[in-house]
């Protein structure tokens, strides 16, 4: 405890007693700023004890922050009931224009400040926008769209960064194009970025930016436009003009009180002497039924202008908030900044924050902890930790626990519930969930992610995971732990031509681009849309004794990086400038592994995944056809899989290894192109992508020619086609054989079987790499259809065909004697098994306790436990009672 003597000072700091502890009250008549110069004035006169300022209960605003300095140390900020709100109410309140109200806040903001949040009756308020946010579909609703280009392509020079094309439906008029922002998930949808517009031409449907956006403008991103007045057309939605000075405002309801329209200054008359704190009922205590938010407080309409409530800077030690609400700010709730040993326990942190505002940042200095806090409706991230030195791998303690964050990423889609960068930070305990990316996010070593509950994760975003991090610095995130989390309902959100796809591509564990030496132990991942755990080449990890169920399609992965891969060489340098950062250092001497530099990590197969060890875990599915795992460029020389438990529910396991046997009778197709007309496609091929019109795909020289090339769409560059349609036996196994050459001395290109119908969908077996040369070459590739009772599997897919992708930029492949036939399948778990994966491992139920209804719990005869699983305390995971 802090406060072990007391000395009470009154609001007035009369002294009342001769013990050594200072307590003083916020009142009416005494401002927390003026309660802080008390403390301060005690220090001064050599009164160095424990001190606690107490705030009133109900609520109280604040219009500068509370900076915490060295002298402040030993500080306690209290109260009982106690509300800090950041945001001045709006009076003066006029009709505009049909349910429109306007009022002056020219004298409320503070100078060159633009408000970009509104609360009415404590909640965020819309800033008026097109389309129309979709409060029945708040996630997935009311959105436009970018449009296609015409089908020649991109215009030449065409800025993706800075220009885009709307659907002439969505083409609007501004008075003030300048002011109008754009809301946009850029490229492939991992997050979104708010963009000045400079103009929208009503003729060409082209509009530019201000400035370069992060991605590329792609067509069918997802966007709204967003601050203009003219888009002000719904309850609930608000206009800031910079130009007047005047606030607009749509209520959904009778929010406004009639005492409130006639114009007044309360606003500054109800300020104290240092103009830095006032009641937050000011203006609105003579009204008799104002309205009231969820915990009784009365907010009316107020405009959030508050940088942050409580700002700890270098040197404060033992600083502890507790038991306050804070709601209403522009920036960060709570910052600490070098500070030691403080702590922020059973606070209510919500609405705050804009774009770049969260609820609570902590940066360096030592052991600050967060505890049993509850952080919601953030513009941003909910917590964020970061310290320590890397190379010594020294840290500051900073522990993040029993927080209940959710509601993360407001206006900021690429936050997260937590994140930890440094050295030696901890997130425990904690429950997180509906955000629209990462529950935890992390970079850095000896990092903690233990007993946390994540879920309802990645709503917003793709490729993302409830728990991420990555090492293009080969270092990242070596010694660093995951263990004991509970994660399910990890959707993810895509975007097409069709619109917008959910669940979609993410994960539940997701170390990513090389990261290293993480231990992954005990977790319970399922319902994830993809995979429960997607290991992006990640290298030296351990990943046992947990429970990867219900993906959507593996349960986990290994997919490799190789020499050639754009991945590989253009992080190369940055892996070995990081190695080189710490090799040899004393303190990395018993990191996994580190003995091995990046320039030596392609091995002798061209594969660059090693040092993995993927075993005593359960891979449960119980949907046909979903994957058991997926293995790409990693082989089993350098990583492990085995003593696992696979189970689909008594289904076959599938692996995706189609080994298959014997040829079944004659050739279904069989291509000679010796009866083509010369100059032409022959009958039944054709583009599936066109870079360019001048790409040519032709009979010449008694064999099929392709160009390649690759075009200026950065989604779809190459040269992709396809041969003629066979009819598909449900289930069956085809091979193809073919012979290649090409006019350059290396030509990379691919084989799969694919099937589509316009308008239902797209599906493809796994494809074969090869290599054509200048001489011809026999290849073949190899592919199983789906049966009609597998995931994926659609009424309409009753052929395929033969998919070849050119990935070079320019010269010309040959194809010759194609032959596609019917071939044995052989089973896939034994392929597997083959391939030198899971040799000791078991197929069989692992008898949870009740799974269909989220209860994995092993029953004690489990032949788990036989392959040396041990019980995970799920009891443990989660917030713990105080």
């Amino acid at each position: 405890m802090f406060l072990t003597r007391f000395l009470l000072l009154a609001f007035t700091a009369s002294l009342l007693s001769t013990t050594h502890a200072l307590e003083v009250k916020v009142s009416p008549a005494l401002t927390l700023p003026q309660a802080l110069n008390q403390v301060r004035e005690a220090r001064k006169a050599g009164d160095n004890s424990p001190a606690t300022i107490l705030l009133p209960e109900g609520a109280t605003e604040l219009t500068q922050p509370i900076q915490l300095e060295a002298q402040d140390s030993n500080l306690t900020i209290t109260g009982t009931k106690s509300t800090l709100v950041g945001a001045p109410l709006v009076t003066g309140w006029q009709p505009h224009e049909g349910q429109i109200m306007k009022a002056d806040v020219s004298k409320l903001l503070p100078k060159g400040f633009i408000p970009k949040q509104l609360l009415s009756n404590g909640e965020r308020q819309i800033l008026a926008r097109y389309p129309n946010f979709d409060a029945k579909d708040p996630l997935y609703g009311g959105w436009a769209f970018v449009a296609e280009f015409p089908p020649a392509g991109a215009p030449e020079g065409h800025l993706w960064k800075r220009t885009l094309y709307v659907k002439p439906e969505d083409v609007r008029k501004w008075s003030h194009p300048e002011d109008v922002e754009l809301d946009i998930f850029a490229q492939y949808g991992w997050w979104n970025f708010i963009e000045p517009v400079v103009s929208l031409d009503p003729q060409t449907r082209k509009l530019t930016l201000k400035k370069d956006c992060g991605y590329d403008l792609h067509p069918h991103n997802r966007y709204h436009f967003q601050n203009a007045l003219e888009e002000l057309d719904a309850p609930g939605e608000w206009f800031y003009d910079k130009h007047n000075g005047m606030l607009y405002f749509w209520p959904e309801s009778s929010h406004l009180q009639s005492s409130h329209l006639a114009p007044r200054d309360e606003h500054n008359a109800a300020a104290g002497k240092d103009g830095s704190q006032k009641s937050a009922d000011a203006g609105a205590k003579d009204t008799p039924s104002s309205s009231r938010g969820a915990r009784g407080l009365l907010y009316e309409v107020r405009l959030p202008t508050l940088d942050s409530f409580f700002k700890v800077k270098p040197g404060a030690k033992n600083i502890t908030i507790r038991g306050l609400t804070l709601t209403g700010c522009h920036g960060s709730a709570i910052t600490f900044e070098r500070a030691e040993d403080c702590l922020v326990e059973k606070c209510i942190i919500t609405q705050v924050g804009a774009f770049s505002g969260s609820g609570i940042g902590v940066s360096d200095g030592k052991n600050v902890r967060l505890s049993h806090n509850e952080i919601s409706y953030t513009g941003s991230n909910g917590i964020s930790l970061s310290g320590g030195d890397r190379k010594t791998l020294t840290g500051p303690g900073h522990i993040a626990e029993d927080n209940h964050i959710h509601h993360i990423g407001v206006f900021n889609k690429n936050a997260c519930g937590i994140s930890l960068y440094g050295v030696d930070n901890t997130a425990a305990h904690n429950h997180i969930h509906d955000g629209p990316r990462m529950g935890v996010q992390m970079s850095g070593n000896n990092l903690i992610v233990e007993y946390n509950h994540l879920h309802h994760l990645c709503l917003e975003t793709q490729d993302g995971g409830a728990i991420y991090t990555g090492g293009r610095d080969w270092i990242s995130s070596r010694g660093s732990k995951w263990r004991y989390n509970l994660i399910h309902d990890i959707i993810g959100c895509g975007q097409e031509s069709g619109g917008l796809k959910h669940p979609w591509f993410t994960f539940g564990l997701y170390p990513d681009d090389n990261s290293g030496g993480l231990d992954i132990i005990g977790n319970i991942v399922y319902r994830v849309a993809h995979t429960p755990i997607h290991m992006h080449n990640s290298r030296d990890c351990i990943v046992e004794n947990n429970i990867f169920a219900l993906g959507g399609k593996f349960q986990f992965d290994l997919h490799g990086w190789t020499k050639e891969q754009r991945f590989y060489t253009s992080h190369l340098e940055t892996m070995i400038k990081g190695y080189d950062s710490v090799a040899g250092l004393p303190a990395w001497k018993h990191m996994r592994n580190m003995d091995l530099h990046p320039k030596d990590a392609i091995r002798e197969d061209g594969t660059m995944m090693s040092g993995n060890s993927v075993q005593h875990n359960i891979m449960f599915s119980d949907t046909p056809g979903v994957k058991y795992g997926d293995i790409r460029n990693a082989t089993p020389k350098w990583n492990t899989i085995d003593y696992n438990l696979a189970w689909n529910g008594g289904h076959p396991i599938v692996t995706g290894i189609n080994q298959v046997g014997p040829d079944k009778g004659e050739p279904i197709i069989s291509e000679t192109f010796e009866s083509a007309t010369p100059g032409k496609t022959p009958k039944g091929w054709g583009f599936n992508h066109r870079p360019n019109k001048d790409v040519q795909l032709i009979v010449a020289d008694g064999a099929l020619r392709v160009d390649c090339a690759l075009g200026t769409d950065p989604k779809n560059p190459k040269s992709v086609f396809h041969g003629p349609d066979v009819p598909i036996k449900p289930g069956a196994a085809y091979r193809v054989k073919l012979r290649v050459k090409s006019t350059e001395p290396s030509a990379k290109i691919s084989l799969a079987f694919a099937s589509f119908k316009n308008g239902e969908g797209y599906w493809q077996a796994g494809s074969t790499s090869v290599t054509a040369t200048s001489e011809w070459k026999e290849v073949e590739a190899t592919g199983r259809m789906l049966r009609e009772n597998e995931t994926g599997w659609k009424p309409w897919m009753t052929a395929f065909w033969l998919r070849i992708d050119c990935h070079e930029p320019k010269g010309q492949v040959f194809l010759d004697d194609v032959r596609i036939t019917e071939a044995e399948p052989l089973n896939e778990w034994s392929a597997w098994q083959n391939a030198g994966w899971d040799k000791h491992s078991l197929v069989a139920d692992p008898l949870f306790v009740d799974w269909k209804n989220d209860d994995f719990r092993l029953k004690p005869e489990s032949p788990a436990f036989k392959l040396g699983f041990k019980k995970i305390p799920v009891e443990e995971i989660g917030v713990r009672k105080q």
